[in-house]
């Protein structure tokens, strides 16, 4: 049994008196699922040995199997993180556009995670909320107007537990036109507000290219045609960066930032991204950070190193995406990983040096 609510101070999360770093998982499914999956789902997660999972919960069965899903990790001793919306629609009710972050949301959204975050106030599992996961619109005041007015709201009927919202950070925020995703003074601007507890990034710069992210932009929008020939093409860019890099972890036990590549990039921005994490003293997290299969056995070695130097540099915490036990929780873009990726042993040496 939990002893303490998760707490937010001085730029770092606590339990009770301890400081409170982590190492998790994202098993999006993990709430639409059977009972009994899920169960099998959150055992794997502990053997694996992360410490909190992350996943979707915004319909009506997602409501209904959370409960079992908080009793389980009680048992087990793993931390939870809700996610009450998806912008890209998937597993929700409603269509998640520009509109519905100007007032759409108060439609049906708004009650139903009221009732939610209500009903589950006194559960300890619960380290925090995120409003909307990777939420996008042409007009950042609309989604600043949208996460001030929604968790203010929040917090008067759920003050036990810490919220944030699932910002991608880095140069994946789109908040107006395409530029929009070097604007980091508006993501610094997001997090001044007073309700949002703790600051969420993604992580996806080892493997992009911008053909992989359009790669993925159009699968969302359903245009699979177009989807696979930017996914052959990137390939052919990556093939290059991608010999590189195994050339220079065999050789040097090491990888490498080209100058001007989209990895260079986003790093850069991500580095401010922690830097406005630490100015607004609130923890800073990676809800999501992906590395692709294509990587081979090379994966391992680069994820000890990407966390590790995360940890480094005062990250709270960090969820791999995308933890496929059970086969649910699928990744359609290639990170996904199960049980036999071997990340077991990683996973254990870095929580027993860094945490």
């Amino acid at each position: 049994m939990f002893q303490n609510y998760i707490t937010s101070h001085d730029g770092k999360f606590f339990d009770g008196k301890d400081e409170f770093r982590f190492i998790g998982c994202n098993m999006y499914e993990l709430a639409n699922v059977e009972s009994d999956i899920s169960q099998k789902m959150l055992a794997s997660a502990k053997d694996q040995r992360f410490d909190v999972v992350r996943f979707w919960v915004f319909n009506k069965t997602g409501r209904n199997n959370l409960n079992n899903i908080c009793e389980i990790s009680t048992e087990l001793n793993l931390r939870l993180i809700p996610v009450l919306a998806d912008n890209w629609g998937y597993l929700m009710n409603e269509e998640i556009n520009d509109e519905w972050y100007l007032s759409g949301y108060k439609n049906n959204y708004l009650q139903n995670i009221l009732d939610l975050s209500f009903e589950f106030s006194d559960r300890k599992e619960i380290l925090l909320w995120e409003l909307i996961n990777e939420p996008a619109s042409v007009n950042f005041e609309s989604v600043f107007n949208f996460t001030k007015d929604v968790s203010a709201e929040f917090k008067k009927i759920n003050s036990n537990h810490l919220l944030s919202v699932g910002t991608i950070g880095g140069i994946g925020d789109k908040f107006g036109n395409e530029f929009s995703r070097f604007n980091s003074s508006n993501f610094e601007k997001l997090y001044t507000l007073k309700n949002l507890d703790a600051v969420s990034i993604h992580d996806y710069s080892f493997n992009s290219t911008i053909a992989e992210r359009l790669d993925i932009h159009q699968r969302f929008k359903g245009k699979y045609s177009s989807s696979a020939i930017l996914n052959n093409l990137d390939r052919i860019i990556n093939f290059i960066p991608g010999l590189i890099d195994k050339f220079t972890l065999r050789k040097f036990n090491d990888v490498y930032d080209i100058p001007l590549t989209l990895r260079s990039i986003w790093q850069k921005y991500i580095s401010k991204n922690i830097q406005t994490s630490a100015k607004l003293k609130k923890p800073l997290y990676i809800g999501e950070i992906g590395f692709k299969k294509e990587m081979g056995s090379d994966r391992k070695k680069v994820i000890e190193k990407e966390l590790v130097k995360y940890l480094k540099a005062g990250v709270s915490g960090i969820l791999l995406w995308s933890f496929e036990s059970e086969g649910r929780s699928k990744d359609g873009h290639d990170y996904g990983f199960d049980e036999n990726d071997g990340f077991k042993e990683i996973i254990k040496k870095i929580k027993n040096e860094y945490l």
